[in-house]
């Protein structure tokens, strides 16, 4: 098992967690709109499958080159961020630092690749507290 070699955001395949439900799901989804949005105009596709741990397992094969979840339940995550650390993908927080249990949220995703993704996050949160 080994994580893509994509190199290029243009080219890459990125997963996104779902949207949030129930209380506080507003303010929660107002950062997933503008990022969605910049995923599409950056990204060749844009994927939604609804599990953490397939979004992970998927970027440790390589059928996806990224995934960013921007919520964390360590119950969700811990196994898959393992699996794709040791298939070769990178796992951060929002803010690009190592992902650790008490992080926000999940980026995995190629080396090359993950600056991008997490500027692009960057923006999209930017983007919401501005239309907050």
């Amino acid at each position: 098992m080994s994580a893509s070699s994509t190199d290029a955001l243009d080219a890459a395949i990125v997963s996104v967690g779902d949207y949030a439900v129930g209380n506080g799901a507003e303010a929660k989804n107002r950062v997933r709109l503008p990022l969605n949005y910049q995923l599409a105009t950056r990204v060749q596709r844009v994927r939604m499958f609804g599990s953490a741990a397939v979004d992970l397992a998927w970027v440790a094969e390589g059928k996806t080159d990224a995934c960013i979840m921007l919520s964390n339940n360590p119950w969700d995550t811990a196994a898959g961020v393992l699996i794709a650390r040791e298939a070769g993908a990178v796992v951060t927080d929002i803010d690009g630092t190592p992902h650790t249990t008490k992080a926000r949220a999940t980026i995995a995703a190629t080396p090359k690749i993950l600056a991008d993704l997490v500027e692009l996050v960057t923006g999209a949160e930017k983007d919401a507290d501005r239309s907050a």
